[in-house]
């Protein structure tokens, strides 16, 4: 029987797209499954990232069953700020079946060819602001918040159809009790010599939380820069970014660095909601799963310390040190003992450095593929 690959936007077969992969993984038990309607959000008009770039949705059929899926992206915003003619895929997810991931990576890349690009880079699931990569090493531990997962064969799927490595991302296994104890000392002379040349270090406001999200939107995008693949964030898509955050956070775990009332860093953990998650069938809330995600979610007990960032002027002062010890003492009211930072890019030889002097266990790699030339 042959393998048909229809190009799909929405209803039954995007139906279909969102929930193959509760199909394909429903015997792995470290697959976490995302949440049905956060998934259709992002994929729907109402994302903001689409009203500027677009997508287009691929599902492969074999003997009426859903073999794989895969979207193309055209992400206007890259191509402004880097000008190389590349497009995305993201939303991969196959049979272990050669045949059919070619045809998906041919489906996407044929699209952003149409449209005049020349290189095809992925997995992102939007942006590289979004879950990315295909594991390639910590198949036996489960996935942190918003992290991707995937079969081991995905990676030799990629290099049979002629895709080659692109970057590394790593996550990093850190134990609370290891920072507060070798390390209290140099963290407290840091924290003095800060706030002696006027470096505070608070939590997100409440009360002019609007204005917090504004100046964050700025440091954000100056922080990250000059980060390989970085993609800017316009203040629209960052209030719909930070608007989900607060859904699973609290306002504690945001950190903001300071000088003299101006922000020059931040640091975001978010707990580890897929220990609640992978109890929801099929990812879905509704009628019963948002009743378990409630009585589970009480016992998370790991994070996600999402991103970390401090100017290029303030760095090598020990801001970032300091805001780990802080996230970690926040974390522990909540009865959270330990988190992974991810992700880390394998360029980023200072968090690499810092994360491993705090005895960072690197536990998980991630791998963005590409195709040189569609």
């Amino acid at each position: 029987m042959s393998i048909e690959i229809i190009n799909i936007n929405s209803g039954k077969n995007l139906k279909r797209f969102i929930e193959f992969p509760n199909e394909l993984y429903k015997d792995n038990k470290y697959y976490v499954p995302n949440l049905y309607i956060a998934e259709k959000w992002m994929l729907s008009k109402k994302n903001p990232f689409l009203k500027h770039s677009e997508i287009s949705l691929y599902l492969a059929i074999k003997n009426k069953k859903v073999v794989g899926r895969i979207a193309a992206i055209y992400n206007k915003t890259h191509l402004e700020n880097y000008n190389d003619n590349t497009g995305f895929f993201g939303f991969f997810d196959s049979i272990n079946d050669t045949e059919v991931a070619k045809l998906l990576f041919n489906a996407a890349s044929n699209w952003l060819k149409s449209k005049g690009l020349t290189k095809m880079m992925g997995p992102t699931n939007l942006t590289t602001n979004d879950s990315c990569g295909f594991l390639i090493e910590g198949f036996d531990i489960p996935p942190m918040a918003l992290m991707p997962y995937n079969y081991e064969y995905y990676n030799e799927l990629c290099k049979k159809c002629g895709l080659e490595k692109e970057m590394d991302l790593f996550s990093y296994y850190l134990k609370s009790s290891y920072i507060t104890g070798k390390y209290e000392n140099i963290i407290n002379r840091t924290s003095q010599k800060l706030q002696n040349s006027g470096i505070t270090i608070r939590t997100l406001s409440k009360k002019h939380f609007d204005k917090d999200i504004e100046n964050l939107q700025k440091i954000y995008n100056a922080c990250n820069k000059d980060n390989w693949g970085f993609m800017p964030l316009n203040i629209e898509e960052f209030k719909e970014m930070a608007n989900d955050l607060t859904k699973i956070t609290k306002h504690d775990l945001v950190l903001i660095a300071e000088k003299e009332g101006e922000m020059i860093g931040f640091l975001v953990a978010i707990p580890n909601i897929n220990q609640a998650l992978k109890y929801l069938k099929n990812g879905k809330l509704f009628p019963f799963g948002f009743f378990k995600y409630l009585w589970y979610k009480r016992k998370i007990n790991i994070a996600r310390i999402l991103i970390l960032g401090v100017l290029k002027g303030y760095k090598e002062r020990g801001i970032d040190l300091v805001m780990y010890k802080k996230i970690i003492d926040a974390l522990s009211k909540y009865g959270i003992g330990s988190a992974e930072a991810c992700y880390v890019m394998e360029n980023n030889k200072q968090m690499n450095s810092i994360l491993k002097k705090l005895d960072g266990k690197c536990i998980k790699k991630f791998r963005l593929y590409k195709f040189e030339e569609l």
